[in-house]
């Protein structure tokens, strides 16, 4: 089974971050970071959850399928693509995925396009744009800003969560907790602090932001999930 809580983590993110006012090139980085994210979990491919909000800001492009650069080359194959509901399409159409030959794009029978994403070989083939890279928390300090900005309780609840549940624990450290404290965290505390959650309900138990230190913890975590709470 999917991560779903993680699904609807990123999805509710794209949302946010599509609707705001941040200039397109920015708005798609940011979506292409967040689903970088999702591909480090145990997810299902959502793009359609929210693939008119992907179109309108530029991440995900279309075009008919005999507008593919190997069509003429692989007419065959993309002739059997035709009658199939959906099918992810690699970097080389008509050969087996690889770590060398990557997913590039998908097709979609219902609507008849092939879509491409912001970053893909695709998109690299044809666009000149890139995405930019971020580091988790400038990420999702970003975000949390962005939801307090359009008074989205549950984008700082949840993202609050993330970058302390997950932040702290799964993903590789660069900083020390110090570091992030100073950098992201007394922000993000301060913008937490001026939200009523007392009758929030959280989307999932690895999402609820910690009330308590766990005796599990090290002594850092410990006396971080105490100030936080102060």
């Amino acid at each position: 089974m999917s991560m779903w809580e993680i699904e609807a983590l990123i999805e509710d993110a794209v949302q946010l971050i599509s609707t705001s006012e941040k200039k397109p090139i920015h708005k798609r980085s940011i979506i292409w970071n967040l689903y970088e994210i999702q591909g480090q979990f145990d997810c299902s491919f959502t793009n359609f959850r929210v693939m008119k909000l992907l179109l309108k800001t530029g991440y995900t492009k279309t075009m008919p399928i005999e507008e593919h650069p190997d069509f003429s080359k692989s007419t065959i194959y993309f002739e059997a693509l035709k009658t199939k509901d959906f099918e992810f399409i690699n970097t080389k159409p008509a050969e087996k995925w690889s770590a060398d030959n990557p997913v590039a794009a998908y097709w979609d029978k219902k609507t008849h396009f092939i879509y491409y994403d912001l970053g893909t070989p695709l998109w690299e083939l044809l666009e000149a744009e890139t995405p930019q890279e971020f580091d988790l928390y400038d990420l999702g300090f970003e975000i949390i800003k962005e939801a307090h900005e359009q008074n989205h309780k549950k984008g700082v609840y949840n993202w609050t969560a993330f970058l302390i549940n997950y932040g702290l624990n799964y993903f590789e450290q660069t900083e020390s907790l110090a570091v992030l404290k100073e950098r992201y965290f007394k922000t993000i505390k301060r913008i937490f602090k001026t939200y009523d959650f007392s009758d929030y309900t959280v989307l999932h138990r690895s999402l609820e932001v910690m009330k308590a230190a766990e005796d599990w913890m090290g002594e850092e975590e410990r006396k971080f999930v105490v100030w936080f709470n102060s």
